[in-house]
């Protein structure tokens, strides 16, 4: 059974070094409840956890679909989508939620 985590973790397990830097970049930037200071120079657990608790399992989920679409990681985007509505048909998660919405119009908390 996979966790929201696991589905985060393993999306940026794909990620080199410095793409992981331009991930964060990109949701610091364009999320306002996450500082430079929690995001800058954490490793992938810490951005998963951060992301979590910042916005909760489902719209984590969202979010990172839509910041790999734009670091063009179209595949890697398409994969967590895949993954995470095979685990909504499963019943692994708590959601109902699809992704990959436009996170430009989500709203920042």
């Amino acid at each position: 059974m996979a966790s929201f985590k696991d589905l985060l973790m393993d999306s940026l397990k794909d990620l080199l070094e410095d793409e992981l830097e331009e991930f964060q970049w990109h949701l610091e930037k364009d999320h306002k409840c996450i500082s430079k200071s929690e995001i800058k120079n954490v490793n992938r657990l810490k951005t998963v956890d951060t992301m979590v608790d910042c916005f909760g399992p489902e719209e984590a989920v969202k979010i990172m679909v839509g910041i790999l679409r734009k670091m063009k990681h179209n595949h890697l985007a398409e994969q967590l989508e895949n993954k995470h509505k095979q685990a909504q048909t499963e019943g692994n998660t708590n959601t109902s939620v699809p992704v990959g919405a436009d996170t430009d119009q989500i709203s920042s908390k």
